[in-house]
């Protein structure tokens, strides 16, 4: 059984699926320095309600949801292997647009953050089609490039939403030289800087897909681990094996089959 075999056939074992990733119902919108100061803007939660994380397949936060299990089962999965190898900052990334990453990190890191031992930072780092807020439709005043271009304090680029333990920075305005500004002097001490301040804290990155642009290879050495997302039904097989050969020199701890219900 080769590679790929092996990832699809662990991903079913694991039934670590869920629903294809929907369309958003929202449209979207250097040097280091010194250490930044973390401090959360809250956001209205009245912006985030139920009828808006059903239509955008946002359920780790439910209880008595055959859904939200299955979350709860990659979260047991995912920290087992963190933990066990002191892995603090988890890339989630995928072949192609489409295939369900952005909803997979959402919901992995809002069931983390319900381990009581447990806070979650999740990151936008798709600087060219940044979405990851729209999955909570909520508009981000400010976000990670104004941090990085812009000198914009960091805490006003953070966001509170309403589940407890979470915080996100959203992307900001779109970039097209985004691999030139992520293997930057300051991006990549922020990187450093957001994986050691808490003890507690994993930080999640949604990442571009791996076959569409270089952002992910440019930024993978800031990371401990990466996550695949894959489609079932959708995803080619060869397009499964250019991303795992991209990401041989990663820590790669498995895959997440999705849509396959």
């Amino acid at each position: 059984m080769d590679r790929l075999e092996k990832a699809l056939e662990k991903s079913r074992q694991l039934r670590t699926t869920m629903a294809p990733r929907p369309t958003p119902n929202s449209g979207a919108s250097a040097a280091g320095g010194s250490a930044p100061t973390f401090v959360s803007s809250a956001f209205d939660s009245a912006l985030v309600n139920d009828a808006q994380m059903e239509q955008n397949r946002i359920v780790a936060h439910r209880t008595r949801s055959a859904e939200a299990d299955v979350y709860r089962q990659l979260r047991t999965h995912v920290l087992q292997i963190m933990n066990k190898s002191g892995f603090k900052t988890l890339a989630i990334t995928s072949p192609r647009y489409g295939d369900g990453k952005t909803t997979v990190a959402l919901n992995l890191g809002i069931s983390i953050a319900l381990d009581l031992k447990q806070t979650v930072l999740l990151v936008d780092l798709d600087l060219r089609k940044p979405d990851l807020h729209q999955y909570l439709g909520v508009k981000p005043q400010a976000g990670l490039t104004d941090y990085l271009l812009h000198d914009t304090p960091l805490h006003e680029c953070l966001m509170r939403p309403p589940f407890e333990r979470v915080n996100i920075l959203p992307s900001g305005s779109r970039l097209d030289n985004s691999s030139e500004i992520l293997g930057s002097p300051k991006m990549i001490a922020l990187s450093s800087e957001l994986k050691s301040r808490y003890p507690d804290r994993l930080v999640i990155y949604d990442m571009p897909p791996i076959l569409a642009q270089d952002d992910p290879i440019a930024f993978l050495p800031q990371v401990d681990a990466v996550l695949v997302v894959v489609r079932d039904g959708v995803t080619r097989a060869e397009d499964l094996k250019r991303s795992l050969a991209t990401l041989a020199g990663a820590n790669v701890i498995g895959t997440v089959l999705n849509d396959c219900w």
